[in-house]
């Protein structure tokens, strides 16, 4: 004889077992309106106490919505993207919301299709994480059918698309003055590859912050140059006015180090090392623990998922989205006194 399944707990059953309204108990658990402190309570222990599972497809057809956030990354090699799938989850879940990632692999003949079937899912909003080129074409479906965009960077050709990103002032600048009270008064910035090309707001940041202090800065890259981070810290190493710091991404960080100690200098007793991190994961992976202006991007994600949810429900912001207190200096074993020269 065949089992016959249990009925599933209804809202219904969570009204009755708390004594209250179904309305009631809708309100407690969406939080559309203020219900009363202890009304809330008595409606929060008979979800527990039955087990309730709020029917979230049936909430999504009431409301017209799918409850999807569609996250759309160029790439999804650098760590940070985990930092940011990992807030930008957190955030979704707590408004109930799921999310729909896809990522190029760094492909941007990809795009098309992509967008097409992010479309095709009806997510009620979209990120954008890093995308390359003119995306106006891509994107003009989403504009049309008036579904929510927001990008972590400005996009050329789609004006007026809300930018939502970390302010890296404080971070920055207390590093530089630290640095600077350490005695410091040149610093090299390397950036190898494609793996790190810091935002045009930071690049900013840092350029203001040395030029308070008086601190040299110059700026190397073994994509233009054509060189190995040994070989410009080598050559950086041996110049007059030799730097006494050098401010590197994280993955390269370790490199930069081994390439120091390789021309016969000592870290930090002769050169100092500061790390930007911008990935909770990419750091652990360090075998050094260095000096770094640490970006929360886990944090960034979850604000940037709560601005998206937040123009769902209430229509996009009017300006960009500047979120501060993401960024700050946190001194490392591998920062000390400018050597006297």
């Amino acid at each position: 004889m065949a089992t016959e399944r249990p009925r599933p707990v209804t809202l219904m059953d969570v009204a009755n077992e708390a004594g209250v309204s179904v309305s009631t108990a809708s309100r407690a658990l969406t939080g559309a309106r203020r219900v009363r402190g202890d009304l809330e309570a008595r409606v929060r222990t008979a979800v527990e106490t039955l087990g309730y599972r709020p029917n979230e497809a049936a909430r999504g057809l009431r409301m017209a919505r799918t409850m999807t956030l569609g996250v759309f990354f160029h790439e999804l090699t650098n760590p940070v993207s985990l930092d940011l799938i990992d807030g930008l989850g957190a955030a979704a879940h707590e408004a109930r919301y799921s999310l729909a990632v896809t990522s190029a692999r760094g492909d941007r003949s990809q795009y098309a299709s992509l967008f097409q079937h992010l479309y095709g899912q009806r997510v009620d909003g979209l990120v954008l994480v890093w995308p390359f080129g003119e995306l106006s074409a891509h994107l003009a479906l989403f504009v049309r059918a008036g579904i929510p965009v927001i990008t972590i960077r400005s996009q050329r050709g789609v004006p007026g698309l809300p930018v939502v990103s970390a302010d890296t002032t404080a971070g920055i600048t207390e590093a530089v003055n630290a640095l600077a009270a350490l005695g410091h008064r040149g610093m090299t910035v390397i950036a190898h590859g494609i793996l790190w090309t810091p935002p045009a707001s930071r690049r900013r940041n840092l350029d203001l912050a040395t030029e308070a202090v008086g601190m040299r800065l110059r700026r190397r890259s073994s994509r233009d140059a054509g060189l190995t981070v040994r070989e410009i810290v080598a050559s950086e190493l041996s110049s007059e006015d030799a730097p006494t710091v050098f401010l590197a991404p994280y993955a390269e960080v370790g490199e930069v180090i081994e390439a120091i100690r390789a021309v016969g200098k000592r870290v930090p007793e002769d050169v100092s090392v500061v790390s930007f991190a911008d990935s909770r994961f990419g750091a652990a992976a360090l075998s050094e623990r260095p000096a770094v202006i640490d970006v929360d991007s886990f944090e960034l994600g979850r604000r940037m998922a709560q601005v998206l949810v937040d123009a769902i429900e209430n229509g996009p912001p009017s300006e960009d989205v500047r979120i501060q207190g993401l960024a700050r200096w946190v001194p490392g074993a591998t920062v000390g006194p400018a050597p006297h020269r």
